[in-house]
């Protein structure tokens, strides 16, 4: 029988002040707020921008004074129409808006508050509001991840590393070429939220149910009221078409999918077996039997949780829109919903990811070994024996193949290959052996050699690296150039209502 345990007692704390260990922080590191206050702020989002009275009483705001303005309604009405309306604003309330929650701040006057509803619709432009509102949120914190992409590009111009294909060593590559072609993918992504917010900042004020309104309303003041683009003309349109929406949400996932791979590459990069870098400790964790592990999860394997939600939304937006009609039913009418949970976790996987990316530690030593051993510059002693000694390209190609598998079955690293073994190569394929020295060989094989050589446009070499990132700092530049351009046409609108509003509200109660 084995023995027994026998426990001794122990008079040190508990809880032990120097253990913060668990799976979200590694033992004697106290583990980092960050990701908890991302966290936060999304559920803060979620409810500042889901909150249907804000929206609706912001839109009902515009379509009274355009009722006032087409002479539909007289002063004093309009006055204590947007009286009420400012008073469901300022209450802080979190409700559904329109004329249910406009009547009993009017003193349970149903037709006064039932006025607001004279020939426009509560769900449009309501949810385009939201939808914008929360997109100009987000476009911050996407230009602020950018910015550390590039940021994390610089300052890795030098670091060279295996560049794979098929999870093998294809080239060798900069971590730096890496962050730029991540950069690319959010810069397109941008491309693509940018069209998506022209989609949802257009103008559906006044499309009634189905065709619009007879009363003779300027829907094109709605327009200017509410900072909107332009406006969406075709009133049946209105209401029958969520592809704004669906757009968003696929412009979203887009972003989403190059994130996830990106997580699973710092994933396989940080693993022991290979160490080209690490996640600082303060966001690893211990396993709770394991004392050796100190892992990723929380900011890898938890942002890939957020990421595949993120990409899992808008098939649930096609499968909720297949079979519908092209009309006003209850898909349709929920169907923002769906956009605002893109936009909240989308915001907070970017944050999520900017925080990985500053927390780091890269090892350019490791990475450089595990290319100098690695067989990537291979295809330079290809383009040596094609242009200085006249070997076609596929017989010098068969050659290199050939001492390649030969190292490998020998377990010699590029750095120790010869001349002699590349002459056995090619008399192994029945080649004329080409007879270099082994420091011609070597140079050939050099990956920093191999890095500053390949200095065309995209290529790796330090001193593009400089001129891409300088370039994609300016396109940065650019883009929140547009981004102050959106808030100030949204505050113009907003002032010039406000204007309006209180000129009426001047008139006596």
């Amino acid at each position: 029988m084995p023995k027994a345990i026998q426990l001794r007692k122990f008079h040190t704390p508990y809880p032990n002040p120097y253990d913060y260990g668990s799976w979200r922080t590694c033992t004697g590191v106290e583990k980092a707020s960050e990701l908890n206050t991302i966290i936060a702020d999304s559920q803060r989002d979620r409810k500042q921008y889901s909150n249907r009275l804000t929206y609706c009483s912001q839109t009902d705001q515009a379509w009274v004074v355009c009722l006032h303005k087409a002479g539909v309604l007289d002063a004093q009405t309009t006055a204590s129409l947007l009286r009420g309306l400012q008073q469901l604003l300022d209450s802080g309330e979190h409700g559904r808006g329109g004329e249910n929650s406009l009547i009993p701040v009017l003193d349970n006057n149903e037709d006064l508050a039932s006025l607001i509803n004279l020939g426009r619709t509560m769900q449009e432009p309501m949810s385009r509001l939201q939808l914008r509102d929360m997109l100009v949120d987000f476009f911050d914190y996407f230009h602020d991840f950018m910015e550390t992409v590039a940021d994390f590009a610089e300052k890795h111009a030098e670091a060279i590393m295996p560049g794979h294909t098929h999870f093998s060593q294809a080239n060798p590559i900069t971590l730096a070429n890496y962050a730029l072609s991540i950069f690319d993918n959010m810069a397109r992504g941008l491309e693509q939220l940018e069209l998506s917010y022209k989609l949802i900042n257009k103008n559906s004020g006044g499309c009634g149910a189905t065709s619009g309104t007879a009363w003779p309303v300027d829907r094109e003041l709605m327009t200017q009221y509410l900072g909107m683009d332009e406006l969406l003309e075709v009133t049946y349109d209105c209401e029958a078409s969520q592809d704004h929406t669906m757009h968003l949400m696929f412009s979203i996932a887009n972003i989403a999918a190059t994130l996830s791979k990106l997580t699973m590459d710092i994933e396989i990069w940080s693993l022991e077996e290979i160490g080209m870098l690490h996640i600082d400790p303060k966001f690893a964790g211990v396993s709770s039997m394991m004392p050796q592990k100190c892992h990723n999860g929380e900011i890898t394997e938890g942002l890939r949780n957020v990421l595949c939600d993120l990409m899992g939304i808008p098939v649930t937006g096609l499968f909720r829109t297949k079979a519908e009609p092209h009309a006003d039913v209850l898909a349709m009418y929920s169907f923002p919903e769906k956009g605002m949970e893109s936009l909240a976790k989308g915001k907070q996987a970017i944050r999520h990811a900017d925080v990985m990316l500053r927390n780091l530690h890269v090892h350019p030593d490791t990475m450089l070994r595990l290319v100098r051993e690695g067989y990537s510059c291979m295809t330079e002693v290809v383009v040596h024996l094609v242009r200085e000694l006249g070997y076609g390209g596929r017989r010098s190609h068969r050659i290199c193949a050939t001492l390649v598998r030969l190292a490998r079955q020998r377990g010699i690293k590029a750095q120790d290959l010869t001349a002699d073994m590349l002459d056995e190569a090619a008399r192994a394929c029945g080649e004329e052996p080409p007879g270099l020295t082994t420091d011609t060989l070597q140079q050939c094989l050099d990956p920093v050699a191999f890095i500053h050589s390949h200095g065309n446009i995209g290529g790796p070499a330090p001193a593009e690296t400089t001129r891409l990132v300088a370039k994609r700092r300016l396109a940065l530049v650019e883009a929140r150039s547009r981004q102050q351009n959106r808030r100030q046409r949204i505050a113009r609108g907003r002032k010039s209502l406000q204007r309006e509003i209180d000129l009426i509200c001047a008139v006596p109660a």
